[in-house]
């Protein structure tokens, strides 16, 4: 069972890399590229649509009298599912800023950055608690690729996450985390006083905020 439902895979994935490449395909093209039958391609690309990564379009050619015929390609979603090499991109670029203008000033470039990320934040509301705006902040970071939960202590509040969107690159670069605690900062007008780091290879990074006073 599991060497069938690997070939299966293998197909699908014999079947986006052609249409990668080939932008469009029929049925047929698919069948005889991988030597298999029409019925078992059409399963295969039923399969790729229920999943969101491979679309029809219907096409008449002037030559041919007729139905339109289908031809299939990729989704949006489908790009991802190929490698994307942005990590190390981003280090690439770090690593220029920070020969070029030196660490500070590179830290002082992320935390820009936050102030220009925070704009798209939700306001604080009249009348919000400290722990209403906390979790109207966790639920816009986690639209940025973080993911936090929080809990109350007698010190203050732990705000815990557990995935960090720029972990490759901060595992160089620590530089990069200004970014989370100069949003944390303007977000919720507290300093962060962080506890561990994913960067570190601690499970979590965790902060303690203090609510400021009044």
């Amino acid at each position: 069972m599991i060497e069938r439902e690997f070939g299966m895979q293998s197909t699908r994935q014999e079947i986006l890399n052609i249409l990668k490449q080939e932008r469009q395909a029929t049925v047929e093209d698919l069948a005889v590229r991988l030597e298999l039958t029409p019925m078992t391609i059409r399963h295969h690309l039923n399969v790729l649509q229920a999943q969101n990564l491979a679309m029809t379009t219907k096409v008449r050619h002037l030559q041919t009298v007729g139905r339109p015929r289908l031809v299939y390609g990729l989704t949006k979603a489908a790009d991802d599912l190929f490698p994307q090499r942005y990590g190390d991109l981003a280090n690439h670029l770090v690593s220029e800023v920070r020969e070029t203008v030196g660490p500070d000033e590179t830290r002082a470039i992320f935390e820009r950055i936050a102030e220009r990320i925070a704009r798209g934040a939700p306001p604080p509301v009249e009348g919000q608690t400290f722990e209403e705006r906390l979790e109207q902040v966790s639920q816009f970071m986690g639209k940025l690729g973080f993911l936090f939960t929080w809990k109350a202590t007698p010190d203050g509040y732990i705000f815990a996450n557990v995935n960090c969107p720029y972990r490759r690159v901060s595992q160089d670069h620590a530089e990069v985390c200004a970014i989370d605690t100069a949003l944390l900062n303007r977000l919720l007008g507290v300093e962060p006083q962080h506890m561990t780091r994913l960067r570190d290879g601690s499970d979590t990074c965790t902060c303690l905020l203090k609510p400021p006073a009044g």
